[in-house]
């Protein structure tokens, strides 16, 4: 029995499909299997069979070439087991100094130079990080490398947060949840990641402006309160978490769960349309201020329509996927980090157009 109505979702983007799906699914399921992560107590065959993040990516990235969404896909079993097995091997004891021992080591498999020595991966998270790495960074700058590594260190913060926040029974107030979710959560990591599907690195000059940092602050916004309000039930209900946007407006300003979750949607829209209003008004006169090449506004201009795709790609997996919909079983954990990630919204309506973007 579900605990509240979903609302209506602004959605005006289109969602689209990318045509190698079978080839990232049965890509991905060996893959995982490759690297250790399949009958480990965390996942089974069935669980990732089940979660199908063949299929998320294949809605997120919709114009990825085949052997670019294998990785892409890739990047994402590993995030979702790496969440799932931090939630069965940390959450759920609350072990805040094994989950912090844990956590230290990621960052040592991802060198900037990638020909830096690692420690020995010891687990499938560790083994899964080390491949993806050395498979990725061929592909971009030492710009984009430092971007990405940061976002990933912010993913691992994240973690230490909501861990902190389950074992001292804290909910966080509206303000300090959309700061801290922005600043660590996954749609950061996922924007970078949209940079590899479309060849459409941002170009250095302009990624750490203000217009550049609006899109992505929207954008995570919007992804992580959609996603907020999909796993409700799981996180809250079943899971006991803390850390979710419905939750918040519960506690905070005393909504009953139907009133928090149309709050949380209002707010989620809110975010959409300033994403579009920044392309429209402010993007313009950045490419303007800065001198930009035809072929820099080009990139800049793929990696909003990749936001975008991704937006709708995500809100319509949320839709299909055994990760939420399923009541009972499925995986260890949630994604309380990607709760974070995979909060799937929408994108602009009609920007293809006045991007001048191809839609593939």
């Amino acid at each position: 029995m579900a605990s509240f109505t979903m609302p209506e979702f602004y959605v005006p983007h289109p969602a689209r499909m990318n045509p190698h799906l079978e080839r990232a699914r049965a890509h991905s399921t060996q893959w995982a299997r490759d690297m250790g992560m399949l009958d480990t107590g965390v996942w089974t065959d069935e669980i990732l069979a089940g979660d199908d993040y063949g299929h998320m990516c294949a809605w997120t990235h919709p114009d990825a070439p085949a052997e670019i969404l294998d990785l892409i896909t890739d990047w994402y079993v590993w995030v979702f087991y790496f969440d799932d097995e931090f939630f069965a091997e940390f959450k759920q004891s609350k072990d805040v100094s094994g989950a912090k021992a844990y956590l230290d080591r990621l960052p040592a498999f991802m060198p900037l130079n990638g020909t830096d020595p690692w420690p020995e991966p010891v687990n499938p998270t560790e083994r899964g990080l080390v491949d993806l790495w050395q498979r990725t960074i061929p592909l971009m700058s030492q710009d984009w490398r430092r971007r990405f590594t940061t976002s990933t260190h912010n993913l691992l913060l994240e973690c230490m947060w909501e861990i902190k926040n389950i074992e001292s029974g804290t909910v966080a107030n509206p303000i300090e949840y959309i700061e801290m979710r922005r600043k660590v959560g996954g749609a950061p990591w996922s924007a970078n990641l949209v940079e590899v599907s479309e060849a459409a690195e941002v170009p250095a000059s302009v990624a750490g402006t203000r217009p550049l940092r609006v899109l992505s602050d929207t954008f995570s916004d919007a992804i992580h309160l959609r996603n907020d309000i999909f796993s409700y039930e799981r996180e809250v209900l079943r899971e006991g978490e803390n850390s979710n946007g419905v939750l918040v407006f519960e506690k905070f300003f005393g909504h009953d769960t139907q009133t928090a979750v149309e709050a949380v949607n209002t707010l989620l829209t809110s975010r959409l349309h300033q994403f579009e209003n920044t392309v429209f008004t402010e993007l313009p006169q950045l490419f303007a201020e800065k001198a930009l090449g035809p072929e820099e506004q080009a990139r800049v201009l793929k990696y909003v329509k990749g936001l975008q795709d991704w937006q709708s790609g995500g809100h319509e997996w949320h839709l299909h996927a055994g990760r939420y919909t399923k009541v009972e079983g499925g995986g260890a954990g949630n994604s309380a980090f990607f709760r974070t990630i995979l909060r799937g919204p929408t994108g602009l309506g009609t920007s293809a157009a006045w991007l001048g973007v191809p839609r593939g």
